[in-house]
């Protein structure tokens, strides 16, 4: 263990500090995606301590592109910064060889895609009082995430730019987590430039996909047509290919969500 002093003139008050070697053991491939590979593993401590976690590369070819090591990066920055029941923790940044990982709450569930996939497959209805606190829950952790504040209480102007239903869990208790803050910006964490062409495009809001400057409103605009799908099972902007949806989110009005579905209450079409 080696003693660190905060303060030359105080030495009986000294900071200590020790270094560590973390054990990982990968269990299976959860999912992977465009920037990385996601795996259930075990975390071992010591006196046969184990915690179930999980750990998030980047993918092998692009591992070496110092735009995307940046980005992941940069997600891990923000991320540990948020500590929050409706938002996925970050544990710890890591770096094996030429490989950076992040190792993150495990969170046992589906995530929102295959919940919807599901309830269309079997024909039946996401209840309406079930869509709301989904909802609701992405609300609160997306409000803790647009206020966070640096230590010095300056705003980190956090957006998270791709609220949509494959970075909504819900846990098998029945907690719902917003994951994946890989492409969210805020200053002084993130480049500015990193957030052009990123983002789903039927969740995305008009001045995102236009490239412009976006703020927390892009996130409610993602989360109501997430809602959207949730009440009616259909998507609020639809088209054959991206560039279709596109011009659907830039000109199509959207449909009244209680000519689809007349058990919403007029009071929730309204939000």
């Amino acid at each position: 263990m080696k003693v660190v002093y905060h303060d030359s003139k105080l030495p009986e008050s000294p900071l200590l500090e020790f270094h560590d070697s973390y054990h990982f053991q990968l269990v299976r491939k959860i999912a992977e995606g465009g920037m990385g590979v996601i795996y259930e593993a075990r975390l071992f401590g010591a006196e046969g301590m184990e915690k179930l976690v999980a750990i998030k590369t980047i993918r092998e070819e692009i591992s070496m592109m110092k735009d995307f090591v940046e980005l992941f990066i940069g997600e891990a920055k923000l991320a540990a910064c948020l500590v929050h029941q409706n938002i996925v923790q970050i544990y710890r940044l890591g770096k094996v060889e030429n490989t950076f990982y992040l190792a993150m709450e495990y969170v046992h569930g589906i995530d929102l895609k295959d919940f919807l996939w599901k309830h269309f497959e079997t024909g039946k209805k996401v209840p309406v009082e079930l869509a709301a606190f989904i909802a609701s829950r992405v609300c609160r952790g997306l409000e803790y995430a647009h206020s966070k504040c640096d230590a010095n209480g300056t705003p980190l102007n956090v957006v998270h730019c791709d609220v949509s239903p494959k970075n909504l869990m819900i846990a098998a208790e029945g907690e719902v987590k917003i994951t994946d803050f890989g492409i969210a910006r805020a200053q002084g964490l993130m480049k500015s430039d990193q957030m052009e062409g990123l983002g789903k495009a039927a969740y995305a809001a008009p001045e995102q996909i236009k490239g412009g400057e976006v703020d927390r409103r892009a996130d409610l605009f993602s989360l109501g047509a997430v809602l959207f799908e949730l009440l009616t099972g259909e998507r609020a902007f639809r088209g054959r290919n991206k560039d279709e949806i596109i011009q659907s989110v830039l000109h199509q009005p959207v449909t009244s969500v209680r000519s689809m579905n007349p058990e919403v209450p007029p009071d929730l079409e309204k939000i």
